[in-house]
């Protein structure tokens, strides 16, 4: 099989990635320098050995100094709050919590994740005019958080029943403060670009749930969580396009031709309801092609993650473009496949 070069650079880079995020979960006695750390994730003793070229490596360099920082701030305000939830809570939103409220915090690796019970959630949403929805997250930037160290590491979520749906909001969004505090994913401009952009994030923030499960809670959580990011990546393309604007205008333009009197002013309205069809049919097929778009890009995700970690099909979703990524991503799977093999027989 002919290997392009391109991808195989990319894949490689997505396996350094993804090892470099597991070594950073677990706890270490020790913190190498980014330099040394990084050659020993590059040719583990048992694993694939990944080569860069020197740009790759100052990348990979500069995501380690970045992990180390992010890791230092969270740690710094944990040992200083870990045993004043309330104050922390009234520190970071500005307001205190509510009398009755019980403050839960998770302090992750690279972000703080508040968690509520969902009356507080409620209330909660009401002062910072957010929401509904079972979590959120404060990007860069975002002048709500008032400990400024802290921006872009914050999120919170609803506290479920059960604690696996739970641990997967907070997982979800830890997913989008690395992307967006140390990877520094920053929006592009244009419209399009932005809607794909932010399909791709949601993609992977949820991409664990594209995972077969063996337990049947596990296996209605993941299918809850699919059925919601449909909804979502359906209302983004929809916001797109303006659909929905564009029928409310249809309604209303009928409901004024039904009330006007002269023949003259009902001709006028006619060919404006005639045109705003035409428009409206015209957004009916960008949001067929796109609605299909993003079922082919999903059925890919799901056979890919049979043979490929979570942690590597992200970074290769980072660096797609949208409208390829359902053809790229099985091209990126052969590549893996065919470096695991030739791992495996010591070639």
């Amino acid at each position: 099989m002919r290997i392009n070069y391109r991808t195989q650079r990319l894949v490689s880079r997505a396996i350094l990635e993804s090892r470099i995020k597991r070594w950073f979960k677990a706890k270490r006695k020790i913190s190498p320098p980014p330099s040394r750390l990084l050659s020993k994730l590059q040719s583990p003793r048992n694993g694939i050995h990944v080569t860069l070229d020197i740009e790759e490596r100052k990348e990979f360099i500069g995501l380690i100094r970045e992990m180390y920082k992010t890791r230092s701030i969270v740690e710094k305000y944990r040992e200083h709050y870990s045993r004043r939830p309330r104050l922390f809570y009234k520190n970071v939103f500005g307001f205190p919590p509510r009398e009755s409220q019980p403050v839960f915090i998770i302090w992750g690796p690279f972000n703080i994740h508040f968690i509520f019970k969902k009356n507080d959630l409620i209330a909660f949403w009401r002062k910072v005019r957010w929401g509904p929805g079972s979590g959120g997250f404060y990007p860069v930037g975002d002048t709500d958080i008032k400990i400024k160290d802290l921006r872009g590491l914050i999120s919170f979520g609803r506290l479920e029943r059960h604690l696996k749906e739970t641990n997967d909001i907070v997982r979800h969004e830890s997913v989008h403060s690395f992307e967006n505090f140390i990877l520094k994913r920053r929006p592009p401009c244009g419209s399009k670009s932005l809607l794909f952009f932010n399909i791709k994030s949601e993609l992977n923030g949820y991409l664990h749930n594209f995972r077969s499960a063996k337990k049947k809670r596990e296996m209605k959580m993941n299918e809850w969580a699919r059925i919601g990011f449909g909804l979502e990546a359906a209302d983004l393309i929809d916001e797109y396009l303006g659909y929905e604007e564009t029928k409310k205008r249809i309604r209303n333009l009928k409901s004024k031709i039904r009330k006007a009197k002269s023949k003259k002013s009902k001709a006028s309205l006619y060919n404006k309801l005639i045109m705003l069809k035409i428009r409206l049919e015209q957004k009916k097929k960008k949001r067929k092609k796109y609605l299909s778009l993003h079922l082919k890009t999903v059925n890919q995700v799901k056979k890919a993650l049979v043979f490929m970690p979570v942690g590597v099909l992200q970074r290769i979703i980072c660096e797609t473009n949208y409208e390829r990524l359902h053809k790229k991503i099985p091209e990126t799977v052969r590549v893996y496949m065919k470096m695991r093999y030739e791992w495996y027989n010591g070639r």
